[in-house]
């Protein structure tokens, strides 16, 4: 007769005793008899597999100093509970209490070896897996470390780059509306991350000369370009440069040789307070679309070199900008049928000065007002013996959405502007003055990109003192897939010569495509359709451009 066995009783003692005594020994407790004992899920934290080390290993130091005590080598198999993870991405452990350093040089918080959320440390402390100082383990999930080291295209990798000193100009909108499905990793040198790209294409231009004449041709043009951004906690500088070649097949006098160098820096000088600079020197040829390049037969080269200080600060939500900034602007000789011109009388430099007072509503909505004032000087008379030297102020009072949304960005404001003539035979030029820089991302596939911008510009129209501008633009980005992304863009701007009854419009059309064969290259190709009215005789032009190329960045 079989005889009936008891029914089983779980005994705590005997499961606390084999903890005790795994304590003492250092043996690593199995997996479910932790999570038996806690009674809570096991943390979703990966951590590394031990492996068999030399016995030369130097001993951790454990707090007073202890060495550790002396192991025998373990293999990964002895703990069914250790998940295997690569360790490429630690230099050699730091000591407790040390700064884990990552190769890509991001550092991890000091203090104490991290614990184990939800788990009960018991007994003396344990020796680390071969050698590993637990506070070099990453103890992320691995949605946060991606989240981290490869962030999706919303998470913008060149937001440190310093802002546009003058707010209107800020470059940060613009980064929210060019979304990628692949953000720009850059190479760390030191302490700053280099950004390096070059682009390659053949353009076609129905209207080489923008005249009502139309004379086609096709050129190669070579864009490079590279940015090298600190990667600090505190303060900030940023050089950029970039260039264009282009060279036609027919029209060489067409060919543009231009490069800009540029540098910026911020210096923190409290958490409320700033000071940044930049300066800037840009080399390029006269466009066709002026008055004067549009009579040249070799174009003027045009020197720009600029210098800008903003003193930032913010007392709680109100915030303060002072700002000043001085422009030299110097044009080189231009050529027609062997005659050779000299243009230094348009030479001028510009001194501006401005306050700005922004009140915050809440961190993604802010008004403010600005005063702006210039200073125009002229150097030499002009041909016809004007000093047209002048003076101007800028009033605008808008709305800001901040520069760090998801949604939008940017700001528009409107006001009045007004630029007096030094000479009495030059009239005034004031009028409405309407600016914005805006992005809106109505969903993660599509960016909305609004622009506007007036100003007063200079000429040399005999009797004008100065170009009433107003130009406006929209301009829509769209993903058909992640790596397909298409732009549309619809651009008008008048231009009124004030004192005279000459006056300009041009309306521009564009289409792009983008395709991203990997991080590093992207195909594009770009539509661009340009009609121009002028009341002038023989000025009125329509010209198209098709450009085909690839872009290869880092």
């Amino acid at each position: 007769m079989p005889i009936a066995r008891p029914p089983r009783i779980f005994r705590p003692q005997l499961l606390l005793s084999a903890v005790a005594l795994a304590a003492v020994t250092g043996a690593a407790l199995p997996a479910f008899a932790q999570d038996a004992t806690v009674g809570i899920q096991r943390p979703r934290t990966a951590v590394p597999a031990r492996t068999a080390t030399s016995r030369s290993t130097p001993p951790a130091d454990f707090g007073e100093g202890t060495p550790a005590p002396d192991l025998p080598p373990v293999t990964p198999s002895d703990d069914p509970s250790a998940v295997p993870q690569e360790q490429d991405d630690l230099e050699p452990a730091p000591r407790v209490g040390q700064r884990a350093v990552r190769k890509d040089g991001d550092l991890s918080e000091p203090d104490a070896p991290m614990l184990r959320d939800g788990l009960i440390e018991t007994g003396e402390p344990q020796a680390p897996q071969d050698g590993i100082d637990p506070t070099g383990i990453d103890t992320r999930t691995k949605d946060e470390a991606d989240l981290f080291d490869n962030p999706p295209a919303t998470v913008d990798q060149l937001l440190f780059q310093i802002e546009e000193l003058e707010p209107i100009l800020d470059r940060r909108p613009q980064r929210l509306f060019r979304f990628e499905p692949y953000d720009p990793v850059g190479v760390r040198v030191g302490s700053f991350v280099l950004f390096p790209q070059v682009e390659l294409s053949g353009d076609a231009f129905s209207n080489v000369f923008r005249a009502p004449k139309a004379r086609s041709d096709v050129s190669f043009d070579v864009r490079p370009s590279a940015q090298l951004v600190s990667n600090w906690r505190r303060h900030a500088l940023e050089f950029r440069a970039s260039g264009t070649a282009t060279f036609f097949n027919e029209f060489s006098t067409e060919n543009d040789k231009a490069y800009t160098l540029e540098t910026r820096g911020r210096l923190d000088i409290s958490k409320r307070t700033n000071l940044q600079a930049s300066l800037s020197h840009d080399v390029s040829q006269e466009s066709r679309t002026t008055l004067e390049g549009r009579a040249a037969g070799q174009r003027a080269d045009v020197t720009t070199d600029k210098a800008t200080l903003a003193f930032n600060h913010r007392f709680n939500r109100l915030s303060l900008q002072l700002r000043g900034a001085l422009t030299d602007i110097a044009y080189g000789d231009s050529s027609t049928l062997g005659v050779t011109t000299n243009n230094s009388t348009r030479d001028y430099t510009t001194y501006e000065q401005a306050v700005r007072a922004s009140w915050e509503f809440k961190p993604t909505f802010s008004g403010f007002t600005e005063v702006a004032l210039n200073q125009r000087d002229y150097q030499r008379l002009d041909p016809t013996g004007l000093d047209r030297s002048s003076n101007g102020e800028r009033i605008r009072a808008g709305v800001s959405f901040g520069n760090t949304g998801e949604f939008l960005r940017g700001e528009i404001s409107t006001g009045w502007g007004n630029q007096r003539p030094v000479s009495a035979n030059l009239s005034d030029v004031s009028g409405v003055i309407v600016d914005a820089n805006l992005t809106w991302r109505p969903s993660a596939l599509t960016a909305v990109s609004v622009n506007a911008r007036s100003d007063f510009a200079e000429t040399t129209e005999s009797g004008v003192g100065a170009v009433r501008v107003r130009a406006a633009g929209l301009e829509v980005r769209h993903a058909f897939q992640r790596y397909l992304i298409a732009t549309a863009g619809l651009g008008y701007t008048v231009s009124d010569y004030v004192g005279s009854t000459l006056s300009e419009e041009e309306l521009r059309a564009t289409l792009g495509l983008e395709y991203f064969l990997n991080r590093e290259t992207v195909l594009f190709g770009r539509y661009a359709h340009t009609a121009f009215t002028s009341n002038a005789a023989d000025a009125s032009y329509d010209s198209d451009e098709v450009r085909l190329g690839v872009r290869i960045r880092r």
